[in-house]
């Protein structure tokens, strides 16, 4: 069902009330807690995802205290299980690019904050990608996601509406109910500490 103009302005309102305490949680998180989190979290993917049941990956690189996702980059490379990272072009727009070496190809030190590839990177297609391991502030029992409200992730998602999307996320991020407009894309699956939740479509 279409949105009216009013309707998506107040979808809008209520996004920015929603992600300014999300952010202010997230980035006062200690170490600990990132750390021990993600490391559940990521032996629930394991028991979930077959890496190598996947030719090409997307992975975001964690920052600000974001879920860990250097041990399952680490995984499916030492698999052989093609891995690309994002490489934002501008406030709106990203493309993806391969990665071979955590270490050697993430560039720390970019305009945008995070780790990013270096230009050096060989480019992939979105199309290529089989799986899409995706972050925001915040989700819901939905599979809908609140990411920081530029659309990288929506505008590639757009493109490529056949490969596996999972969301990682602490519980506290997990909400009954986030506001949702005719841009947004829904995942597949949203991993957490304690919860596994799928899409029903």
């Amino acid at each position: 069902m279409r949105t009216s103009l009013h309707d998506n302005l107040d979808i809008k309102e209520a996004k920015k009330i929603i992600r300014k305490p999300f952010k202010l949680i997230r980035n006062n998180l200690d170490s600990s807690f990132v750390n021990s989190r993600s490391a559940v979290i990521y032996k629930k993917f394991k028991n979930i995802v077959n890496i190598n049941k996947f030719s090409s990956i997307c992975v975001y690189i964690d920052f600000n205290n974001e879920v860990s996702t250097f041990n399952i980059i680490k995984n499916a490379l030492e698999n052989n299980v093609k891995v690309s990272v994002p490489f934002i072009i501008d406030n709106h727009n990203m493309k993806l690019k391969y990665i071979n070496d955590y270490e050697k190809d993430i560039n720390r030190n970019t305009k945008f904050g995070q780790g990013e590839p270096f230009e050096y990177c060989k480019d992939c297609s979105i199309e290529e990608i089989s799986m899409f391991i995706i972050p925001a502030l915040a989700f819901d029992e939905k599979c809908n996601r609140l990411g920081f409200g530029s659309g990288y992730y929506d505008n590639i998602l757009k493109v490529n509406k056949n490969a596996l999307r999972i969301g990682l996320a602490y519980d506290y991020q997990i909400l009954p109910f986030i506001p949702k407009d005719n841009n947004d894309e829904i995942l597949d699956i949203i991993i957490s500490e304690s919860k596994v939740i799928t899409a029903v479509f």
